[in-house]
């Protein structure tokens, strides 16, 4: 964590840069020219300029003030983070805080920039509006961080490979003749994200920490496609095969923009969502024929989110793989815990980290584990540090939220503990959010059903009690692939997409006590058709993990939620049991035992 006095330095850097540009005001987002969930430490500006390094955010910066906005999951780490740096924090959704425009009228900014990489089309022309209306132009500029950030970190050169159809489920060649068949003739279509080009062309990769991606363009024409990456992340083997097999011809990442210049005349599809302004401006400039795409996410996202039979059965070894570490990890925990020992946080997540590495196919975590005791839970999206670190105890939830890549899947799933007598508020609040997680895992939906329309379920019980949670409850789940993807959720925000038979998704209702404790239940689904009325989804559960009944109140469960709960038991116990040992069975038996 950086002091607050080298905060300050670096802003009066930023600003010194400003003067030189003429803009009263500049906005650093938490994006890279992909927009990407999580960034490769090149593109970490918003983290190096303001010392907060959760995963989402914007700061704005002007001669004499600045300012952090981030959402309810990093309200207190944020304020931990930005003391005594001259950085105020902005919690977004709450009804006093203003927007950045808003804000940037107040402070009586009339000039404002941004790096044009940092902005997609969209986001900039909707910031150029709402900053119209307030009379504030704004700009889109070069990278001031190339030059005010001395020791910044290159561009990432982590190695690519390609992922076999064995694991895929369909050829690149193939992914490409749907993409095309989907566009108008003669059309070239223009990708930026880097896990629809990833799932494109089954490619894989380490840059950026827990997403396997890896930094690249991708332009599909209508004969062949053009991947504009370094060429020596990948083997020869591997590009000859995406030459000769995928009509893949590698370019070098830095002439994505020259490529773009050379378009004039030509047919060109790119999502404004995905493309940032700076390159969407070279394409304008040079005549190309321009067709945004009018879907939300983009037609490679609607494509991805729904998994293939290959791919749901990777979901399934991958939930198998996961579940025998997670048994064998609790089962330490509990040993631990009811010796009188009292493994910290950064060690229970250090050692919930082994055993998933010996899993067959493990390639890493699919996001930084979440391991909370106590208060820390409460903070939604936690991060223990050599600082923060405290040792769990029996007397408040402990909560573990966690994943794992692997060859053939990603997982995410959390759970909330219990290792001595919980209070009776402790019951009550682990009960109601179990029980609206097991209502949302039961529901039956007709076709056509938004996540939107079901997300009351997983909330009802804690709105009988006062409570409330503000993240969403559920979010689609790469297949090796980012753990967060869209285009489906589960929110109380209007999310016009459809639940579709094989998309992937979590659901994970939870409870934050600002000094008190956190509890969430996560269990990734599939949407199924199968078992059901026609014309009807239903979600089938696809972790496979007991979940803790120590603190539930058995007699406020209703039949049918006791009923789901011994069928899950009895599913996981059936699953996970032939790969144990003969301990590991009975410990797991004693877990998994109907109520």
């Amino acid at each position: 964590m950086e002091t607050a006095n080298t905060i300050r330095e670096r802003l009066a850097a930023l600003r010194a840069w400003m003067r030189t540009q003429g803009i009263d005001a500049f906005i650093v987002p938490s994006n890279d020219p992909h927009f990407s969930e999580y960034v490769a430490p090149h593109w970490g500006c918003r983290a190096w300029i303001s010392g907060f390094d959760g995963s989402a955010g914007t700061v704005v910066v002007t001669a004499e003030q600045a300012a952090l906005w981030t959402d309810s999951r990093y309200f207190l780490q944020a304020e931990a983070q930005l003391q005594g740096t001259g950085i105020d924090l902005q919690r977004l959704a709450l009804p006093d805080t203003p927007t950045i425009p808003e804000w940037l009228n107040a402070v009586q900014a009339a000039r404002v920039g941004v790096d044009g990489l940092l902005f997609s089309k969209s986001a900039f022309d909707r910031l150029q509006q709402e900053l119209g209306g307030f009379g504030i132009t704004l700009s889109s500029t070069e990278d001031p961080f190339d030059t005010i950030w001395t020791d910044r970190p290159a561009l990432p050169k982590q190695p690519a490979r390609l992922l076999a159809p064995e694991y895929s489920g369909e050829t690149t060649l193939s992914k490409q003749e749907r993409i095309r068949a989907a566009q108008p003739d003669g059309a070239i279509r223009l990708i930026a994200v880097l896990d629809e080009i990833a799932w494109t062309l089954n490619l894989r990769g380490r840059d950026i920490e827990y997403n396997p991606l890896t930094v690249s363009y991708l332009a599909i024409e209508p004969s062949q496609s053009l991947l504009f990456i370094d060429r020596d992340k990948f083997t020869p083997d591997d590009r000859e095969q995406l030459l000769l097999k995928a009509g893949v011809a590698i370019r070098p990442y830095d002439e994505f923009a020259e490529y773009l210049a050379s378009l004039s005349n030509r047919p060109v599809i790119a999502n404004p969502n995905g493309l940032d302004i700076r390159h969407w401006n070279i394409l304008e400039q040079a005549g190309a024929r321009l067709q945004p795409e009018t879907t939300p996410y983009g037609l490679v996202t609607a494509l991805k989110a729904v998994k293939n039979p290959t791919e749901i059965a990777g979901f399934r070894r991958a939930m198998e793989t996961d579940g025998v570490a997670l048994v064998r990890f609790e089962m330490w925990l509990e040993s631990n815990l009811s010796n009188g020992e009292h493994p910290t946080e950064l060690e229970i997540a250090a050692r919930l980290h082994a055993y998933r590495a010996a899993g067959e196919g493990f390639q890493g975590e699919s996001f930084e584990t979440i391991s909370g005791y106590g208060t820390h839970g409460a903070i939604v999206h936690y991060s223990a540090t050599p600082e923060s670190d405290i040792p769990a105890g029996q007397e408040s939830f402990l909560l573990i939220d966690s994943g794992g890549q692997y060859l053939y899947g990603t997982t995410d799933i959390t759970r909330t503990y219990h290792f001595g007598r919980p209070t009776t508020e402790q019951r009550r609040d682990y009960t109601a959010v179990l029980r609206g997680m097991i209502d949302l895992c039961a529901a039956r939906f007709p076709v056509g059903t938004r996540g939107a329309q079901l997300d009351v379920l997983a909330r009802r019980y804690l709105w009988e009690i006062g409570q409330n949670y503000l993240h969403g409850t559920g979010h689609g789940i790469g297949h090796f692939l980012c753990v967060h993807e869209g285009p489906q959720s589960i929110r109380m925000n209007e999310n016009p997409v459809l639940l579709e038979p094989g998309m992937v998704q979590s659901c994970e209702p939870g409870l934050y006590l600002a000094s008190k404790h956190g509890i969430r239940i996560e269990n990734l689904t599939l949407v199924t058709a199968e078992g059901c009325p026609d014309g009807f989804l239903r979600f089938e559960p696809l972790t496979l993990c007991p979940i803790s009944l120590t603190a539930v109140d058995i007699d406020a469960l209703d039949r049918a939620q006791r009923e789901w709960l011994n069928a899950y038991h009895a599913e996981v116990y059936r699953r996970l049991s032939p790969y144990l040992t003969p301990d590991e069975q009975r410990w797991l038996q004693t877990k998994t035992c109907p109520i």
